[in-house]
């Protein structure tokens, strides 16, 4: 079960920024009350020192960068915390005229009934002594070896399964700094917490030691091809210093610039191709919302119809009723087959009248009729307002697909040439450069050490091969896990957007990929998304980037997502959230429903 902390008191003393009460305490003593706890006040009183003051507590002089941790994470996290730099570590020291020598922070916590007390100097972060539920805990004389032991602790009471995980939690779940680092819209931060939240301690490791070795093993058959590269650089020179035949040396000299300008023809297609594929899922997935909108709108129609009928004709048999309802809805009679919109216009000005639909007979004529009622008309424009507008962005994606569909096709195909042309060059390039005369000692040095690196380079790809493979079965089962809390993070979000936004949002899964590599390969893996309403588009548009909605709305929706996560990590336990808001940040009205 993951337990985030729940900050019980806090007591920082001798430090200058912080002189305590009038009387000469000397000290700064905070019990946090359940609730909200609001610090207000101008700039430079120490605001941001104190909240700070909360997270060095928990994370010692360590942190995800020798900085803090950054805006945006990278794909792959380090495989152990980072130590910070000496400005970053003297961050409350130059903040007061002693260097902070004699002050200390004593930040009392909680994690569900543990409770934990962690005592440190703010010059320069060392940690003092931790207490586990008034136990003294006996720690190493290395500081190196009490931050150690101290992380096994912190790591142990959060049920992560890494020290790294719980600087990942802290930054963009506990933590709500001015500089923001996104929960939602940081793909591989989201990654990274849903990950370490919901996968078992176990192989929430796994996952995260194989994406490292991927990453390491592309990273170095990358360069060791760069360097293949250089040799057959080379090696090219070195042939041509040779005496050759001018017959050879010219068609191999023409087939190598063909050569080139394919292997560049192709990268170009297989970019363009990678694009259109994205193009093609995201237009699929706009054209199916805009059908759903499409058919429920028509389906409203159909049923006001019904209703109308129903009421103005109670004695009409269901299969004219039927016959009626299809010709009114869709424009389509269902005994011929025929176009009908001229007909439905017909049938519309009679219902209006309250003449019969099927023998034209007035109000005043009918025997089994209730007395006339309107049909509601201005339900039935806007519900075809609403299909039309539909209709219309479903027939444009429909074009859209088809195009892209034929865009696709036509890359493939010149990709497919493309590849045919450069396996036929190889071929005659390899022939040709067997014609050449002997060669020299360097180029024979050249060619042995190419062959040497071409088989580093196979060797690293096959252990990035065998990673890869190895990391796709974990993320496969990682995503059953995660998708198995899709439903209960949606209805957690929903309510607290509710909240927070005055537009319609609503929380929905997607699949993704973890971009881990500089080539092609791709790891499918479970993400989170918004959807929220916006004008002149029917139903709820999906918003994938931070730059789609307003920075208001940026941050309220990762609050909204942060506190989602803390709800079903943590099964609705208990948890302090601190937001730090710089001024005028937010209006009169957010504050208080963040509040």
């Amino acid at each position: 079960m993951i337990r985030l902390p729940l900050f019980t008191e806090l007591t920082v003393s001798h430090y200058g920024l912080f002189p305590g009460a009038p009387n000469g305490a000397n000290n700064l003593h905070w019990e946090f009350a359940p609730g909200l706890t609001l610090i207000a006040g101008v700039n430079g009183l120490g605001k941001t020192t104190l909240l700070m003051i909360l997270l060095r507590s928990l994370t010692g002089p360590y942190d995800l960068t020798s900085t803090g941790a950054p805006e945006r994470l990278e794909a792959v996290l380090p495989p152990h915390p980072v130590l910070l730099n000496s400005q970053s570590l003297r961050f409350f020291a130059q903040r007061v005229a002693d260097g902070a020598e004699n002050a200390t922070a004593i930040l009392k916590v909680r994690f569900a009934e543990d409770r934990l007390d962690i005592e440190r100097r703010l010059d320069d972060l060392t940690l003092l002594s931790i207490r586990i539920n008034d136990e003294q805990i006996d720690l190493p004389s290395r500081k190196f070896d009490k931050e150690i032991r101290f992380q096994e602790i912190i790591y142990s009471l959060f049920g992560l399964a890494s020290f790294v995980d719980v600087l990942v939690v802290l930054h963009h779940i506990v933590f709500f700094h001015e500089s923001r680092p996104g929960a939602l819209w940081d793909e591989n931060a989201q990654r990274q917490l849903l990950r370490a939240l919901f996968l078992e301690k176990e192989a929430a490791a796994r996952v995260s030691d194989f994406e490292r070795k991927v990453q390491s093993a592309d990273s170095r058959a990358r360069n060791i091809s760069a360097r293949a590269f250089n040799i057959e650089k080379e090696l090219e020179v070195a042939k041509r210093r040779e005496a050759l035949s001018p017959k050879v040396r010219a068609e191999l000299e023409a087939e190598q610039k063909l050569l080139n300008a394919d292997m560049e023809r192709r990268e170009e297609l297989e970019l363009h191709l990678n694009e259109l594929d994205e193009a093609r899922r995201a237009a699929r997935l706009d054209h199916e919302k805009a059908k759903l909108v499409r058919e429920e709108a028509e389906g409203a129609v159909e049923r006001i119809k019904y209703t109308a009928l129903s009421r103005l004709f109670p004695k009409m048999e269901d299969a004219a009723r039927f016959v009626v309802l299809r010709i009114l809805a869709n424009a389509e009679c269902l005994v011929c087959g025929a176009d009908a919109v001229k007909r439905r216009e017909e049938l519309e000005t009679m219902l209006a009248a309250g003449c019969c639909p099927a023998c034209g007979a007035e109000p005043a004529k009918q025997a089994h009729v209730v007395p006339q009622h309107q049909v509601e008309e201005r339900r039935i424009e806007r519900e075809r307002a609403r299909a039309d507008l539909a209709r219309t962005e479903e027939e444009t994606g429909r074009r859209r697909i088809a195009k892209l569909v034929e865009e696709y096709d036509s890359a493939l195909n010149a990709i497919t040439k493309v590849r045919k042309a450069i396996e036929d060059r190889q071929v005659r390039e390899e022939r040709l450069a067997a014609e050449l005369p002997q060669a020299s000692t360097t180029v024979l040095d050249l060619q042995r050490s190419l062959q040497t690196t071409r088989r580093s380079q196979r060797e690293a790809e096959a252990e990035r091969a065998t990673a890869s493979q190895e990391l796709r079965l974990l993320l496969e089962a990682g995503q059953a896990v995660v998708i198995s809390q899709a439903e209960q993070l949606s209805s957690s979000f929903g309510r607290h957007v509710k909240t927070l936004l005055a537009e319609s949002a609503h929380l929905i899964r997607v699949e993704t990929s973890a971009r881990l590599t500089q080539g092609k390969s791709d790891f499918a893996v479970p993400a989170f998304r918004p959807e929220m309403s916006a004008a002149n588009r029917p139903g709820l548009t999906l918003r994938t980037d931070p730059t789609d909605v307003s920075e208001s709305q940026r941050e309220l929706i990762d609050l909204a997502f942060r506190f989602a996560l803390i709800d079903v990590a943590t099964a609705r336990g208990a948890s302090s959230l601190v937001m730090e808001t710089p001024e005028a940040s937010l209006d009169g009205l957010a504050m208080k429903r963040v509040g």
